[in-house]
């Protein structure tokens, strides 16, 4: 056996290594194990796995791998950023997850907001707020996600970052319609007036979504004729 203190990649978690059978074997410290110190060892797994580090100065931190409870562990122990109190390892993906995540977040440290609900940028990853409610409008929108703005996914003539607008050429009823009339390009004809871009009122005379066929020449198209005078 040979005591080498270079050329050992021991990610912080060794000072010296072993020269065995022609390999380099880190002598790993704060309960981690591997050629490496890459994992944590067995029963010291309630944090997940990460290397040494040099900082804060001037001292570093081990980053030292915590014993575990026998399938979950709890407390201080669980890197759950304040959303959970519990936290379970997983042998096959070797990472600590944390279990039953509140305040709407989920993640494997209750890092992430739930389907419905996006991050509040502005406040702390343990605040109790920092998931907000998406909030879409259901006769607006697609589905009740949005993108990490807030913004809603919408249907085709609705808008706004909720999907409670309509666009110009739609109007509102239980969501966005086409517009049947307008006082611009669909202009109910022969004396009608447009009810709310819903429909045209026509007068007595005439019928048809534009009020554009008279009623006593059998449903043909019509219009008021121009006197001369």
């Amino acid at each position: 056996l040979l005591f080498l203190s270079f050329r050992c990649k021991c990610n912080l978690h060794a000072s010296q290594c072993l020269y065995v059978d022609g390999n380099l074997q880190c002598q790993c410290e704060h309960n981690t194990t591997g050629q490496d110190c890459q994992r944590c060892k067995k029963g010291f797994k309630a944090k997940t796995w990460k290397s040494g580090s040099y900082l804060p100065t001037p001292n570093g931190s081990p980053n030292t791998c915590s014993q575990a409870l026998a399938g979950s562990s709890s407390g201080s122990n669980c890197e759950c950023n304040g959303h959970s109190n519990r936290c379970s390892y997983i042998d096959f993906l070797n990472i600590v997850t944390c279990v039953s995540c509140k305040h709407n977040t989920r993640g494997q440290n209750c890092e992430h907001c739930r389907m419905g609900f996006y991050k509040n940028t502005s406040a702390e990853p343990d605040d109790e707020n920092v998931c907000i409610e998406c909030n879409c409008n259901t006769m607006g929108s697609l589905h009740d996600r949005c993108n990490g703005t807030g913004f809603c996914q919408c249907k085709e003539g609705t808008t706004g970052v909720k999907c409670d607008d309509c666009l110009p050429g739609y109007y509102w009823k239980q969501g966005c319609f086409v517009n049947v009339c307008d006082d611009e390009l669909l202009l109910c004809q022969n004396g009608g007036t447009c009810v709310q871009n819903q429909r045209c009122s026509c007068t007595p005379d005439f019928k048809g979504v534009l009020c554009q066929q008279s009623r006593c020449d059998g449903g043909k198209s019509a219009t008021v004729p121009v006197h001369s005078h």
